[in-house]
């Protein structure tokens, strides 16, 4: 369940792209493009590639705003899912203003959807590479499908990362 990447860079774009690439190349997707949730303050490693699939027409996707604390609140996560929700991005904890975001409630979120009936069955990505070394980072106790680490941030050599995939998770690979 663990693909090693070049860093945290190829990892989110590979989680982000992946995922939606398989859906896009599913034929129920042509009647319905999937939708993003993420939030306005991710690192650009997340919002780059959001964009780009937003902007080939791939991919729907809400920008959250965060609080005056810098914190995303889990209600604003829960009105943004849509029938056509497909994945939800977040950074659990951010190195420019120091929050920590609440993802084993958005994890617990998630989950409950996915018994519901909606068009695909969302998945849950979490950068993080900022957390590692400091927080609790149990991909179950997290309720995560897919998580970005980068190893220089753990003492491990500069240029590796790794992507924690869910088994039965399916994406589209980076490179043919």
């Amino acid at each position: 369940e663990v693909v090693f990447t070049s860093g945290a860079t190829e990892a989110n774009n590979l989680a982000i792209q992946g995922v939606l690439r398989n859906l896009v190349s599913r034929k129920e997707t042509k009647f319905l493009r999937p939708h993003i949730i993420t939030s306005a303050i991710e690192h650009e490693s997340v919002l780059s590639p959001c964009q780009e699939l937003e902007r080939q027409g791939l991919a729907e996707v809400t920008y959250l705003p965060v609080g005056a604390e810098g914190i995303l609140k889990v209600e604003d996560v829960e009105k943004a899912i849509k029938e056509n929700t497909a994945l939800v991005s977040i950074a659990y904890a951010n190195s420019e203003i120091g929050t920590v975001q609440p993802i084993a409630e958005i994890g617990a979120l998630i989950e409950r959807y996915k018994i519901l009936n909606t068009k695909y069955k969302i998945l849950f990505h979490v950068d993080a590479v900022q957390a590692a070394q400091f927080l609790d980072c149990d991909i179950k106790k997290l309720g995560v499908d897919l998580l970005t680490l980068s190893s220089h941030k753990i003492y491990g050599p500069k240029g590796a990362g790794a992507l924690y995939i869910r088994d039965g998770v399916s994406l589209a690979p980076a490179l043919y």
